[in-house]
């Protein structure tokens, strides 16, 4: 439940006018068939599962002169097959309840909302999946400043005790941002200070960027103390051509008073560490390169190729959605180090095709090949992992 501070009431009183209100209906649909071979890399047998994921989106907004009201319904659907057994899953929810109040100087957002900090790797509304992610709360946006104060409202794991607070400030050096994250997990307290900034650049056609966080906090007992860094580049090769570089590290061990794993907080890691999303920006080194070629104005083909190892050895293999990813024998970890930090490499290769104004069709496949971390984690042998996927989504 987003709560409204009753002194939000008087300031609509003084700025809403009598202007006539003007009403606007949208949808969304999309559909998406996914295949996973090998999740466990051949350690755990019946471990190929196939997915239907399709979601269906009705908006409404009512806009006047120096405001805006916003809803949107989500319905979320999930057809799982396995070699065990075959589930569905569906849900609705309210994707979008706001109610925005603009003029020349500043915006307030008030209720259920998106909420994206710079490239998401943070703060994003994870749209790849099916349900999506939606903030509770407040946000103040006035020129470079935007603040604030929100729980997570919709998410397919939704944590229901995380707070955030964020502050972020833009300027010529980049964008500077403070976030607080407060949480409670199985009894354990957690708070995580995030600092982040984001700078960006180009050199003629040459775009570059930097992205660079500090943490500290505790996670129960114990005292936190991490990092993540990306740096990446994009030049083109050509009229058609664009080559992309990419590295990032985020920090991981435990001892019995310090934890050094970074917090990825509630990002959207699908745009960076691999589309099959074995990896997150948590106790990670990567490498990445990739090459994205413009068939014509409306289609493209992506080939990458990401290079993994863990950042420290005796720490968890992180996934996308922040967890540990599990095996036949429980999750990747070995405390004592011995298996490694050779994580493995995986290769995306995507093709994207816009329709119109209106509909969209993207496809892909990724092959993700185990290091020796993985290797020795399952007893010597490994299985290639792959994934497909084909989507199709339209908007009006």
């Amino acid at each position: 439940m987003v709560f409204i501070p009753a002194i939000m009431f008087s300031v609509l009183g003084d700025r809403i006018d009598p202007e006539p209100v003007q009403f606007k209906t949208d949808f969304e649909f999309r559909t998406r068939f996914e295949r996973r071979s090998e999740r466990a890399f051949g350690g755990s047998p019946g471990d190929d599962s196939s997915n239907l994921f399709t979601r269906f989106r009705p908006g409404l907004t009512a806009t006047g002169d120096k405001w805006l009201a916003r809803l949107q319904l989500q319905y979320a659907h999930n057809l799982n097959w396995t070699r065990a057994k075959n589930f569905s899953i569906e849900d609705f929810e309210t994707s979008l309840m706001y109610f925005q109040l603009n003029d020349d100087e500043q915006t307030w957002t008030i209720g259920r909302q998106k909420i994206a900090l710079g490239d998401q790797r943070l703060i994003g509304p994870l749209e790849w999946a099916n349900q999506a992610r939606s903030f509770d709360g407040v946000r103040y946006q006035s020129g470079n400043w935007d603040a604030s104060y929100f729980g997570v409202g919709v998410s397919a794991n939704r944590p229901l005790d995380a707070r955030v607070g964020l502050v972020s400030f833009k300027s010529d050096l980049g964008t500077t941002s403070y976030i607080f994250k407060s949480d409670q997990v199985g009894g354990t307290d957690i708070r995580v200070h995030t600092l982040d900034h984001l700078w960006k650049n180009s050199d003629g056609a040459t775009k570059y960027e930097v992205e660079f966080a500090l943490q500290t906090g505790n996670v129960g007992t114990k005292d936190l103390d991490a990092y993540a860094l990306h740096a990446g580049m994009k030049t083109p090769i050509g009229k058609s051509l664009q080559i992309q570089l990419d590295g990032n590290i985020a920090s991981g061990g435990q001892s019995s008073t310090h934890t050094k794993s970074f917090d990825n907080l509630y990002p959207t890691n699908h745009l960076y560490y691999g589309s099959a999303d074995m990896v997150g920006w948590k106790n990670m080194q990567e490498i990445a390169i990739g090459a994205h070629y413009s068939v014509d104005t409306l289609s493209k083909i992506s080939l990458t190729f990401h290079r993994f190892w863990l950042f420290d050895e005796t720490d968890s293999w992180y996934g996308a959605g922040g967890g540990a990813n599990k095996g036949a024998g429980g999750t990747f970890t070995d405390p004592t180090g011995s298996s490694g930090n050779d994580v493995g490499s995986e290769i995306n290769l995507d093709f994207g095709k816009s329709y119109g104004e209106n509909g969209i069709v993207n496809t892909g496949i990724a092959w993700f090949v185990p290091g020796r971390f993985v290797r020795n984690q399952i007893g010597g042998t490994a299985k290639t992992q792959t994934w497909f996927y084909f989507s199709y989504g339209v908007k009006f």
